[in-house]
């Protein structure tokens, strides 16, 4: 089980303290929201606006990253600027992307390795969140590609019932090491996925171009 609190005990002020499970569950009845996995949005500031000491990491009309006390915070908006949600604090700084003009991502480095990254997306223009994904590769359009130990998935970001493959068969045997599979890119318009991971005892570096069945 993954726990939100291994970043900051202070994190029992907006999420609940009881544990996320399924974070990567390949499961028909896995969850596919925030609110259904057990998790608050909160929509309101965490810095104190007394606070005057802390620092502007990034800030445009998607989202802002503050600092204070060697802790991050941020804020997610909504295309009407609202606040959408807030994040923190945080003990390292999430990265946030835009994919396009309203789909934005947040990804958080929990430790060493992709295995320790968790991340989820907001769609801006629908006001949506997604669940929260470990380890994710890639995502094209709204598709994301993300993994566990064995195995990349590829499903619709916000409704699995949309699209769902799992993709465990490969070519040559994997390496005994704790991440065997180092990428996972789509191609060719999202229609193939391109898988790179570790094989045998000299851990030679494997790629493979996957189709991707149609929904």
């Amino acid at each position: 089980m993954f726990y939100y609190t291994i970043f900051c005990a202070r994190v029992i002020l907006y999420y609940s303290t009881r544990p996320i499970t399924n974070v990567c569950s390949c499961s028909s009845n896995s969850t596919d929201t925030l609110s259904e996995q057990g998790l608050s949005i909160l929509k309101s500031p965490i810095i104190s606006p007394d606070a005057e000491d802390y620092e502007i990491i990034e800030e445009n009309d998607y989202y802002k990253i503050l600092r204070l006390d060697f802790m991050y915070y941020c804020y997610l908006f909504g295309e009407d600027h609202e606040l959408a949600k807030s994040e923190g604090p945080l003990s390292k700084a999430p990265r946030i992307i835009m994919v396009n003009n309203h789909l934005l991502r947040l990804t958080l480095q929990a430790g060493t390795g992709r295995g320790t990254q968790w991340g989820y997306y907001y769609d801006r223009r629908a006001d949506v969140f997604s669940r929260v994904f470990l380890c994710i590769y890639d995502q094209w359009d709204t598709m994301v590609a993300y993994g566990v130990v064995d195995k990349v998935i590829v499903r619709d970001i916000f409704d699995k019932t949309k699209y769902y493959q799992e993709i465990s068969s490969f070519l040559e045997p994997f390496s005994e090491v704790a991440e065997p599979i180092t990428k996972a890119e789509f191609i060719n318009d999202g229609t193939m996925i391109k898988v790179t991971y570790l094989s045998g005892s000299e851990y030679r570096e494997i790629t493979e171009t996957i189709d991707l069945p149609p929904d």
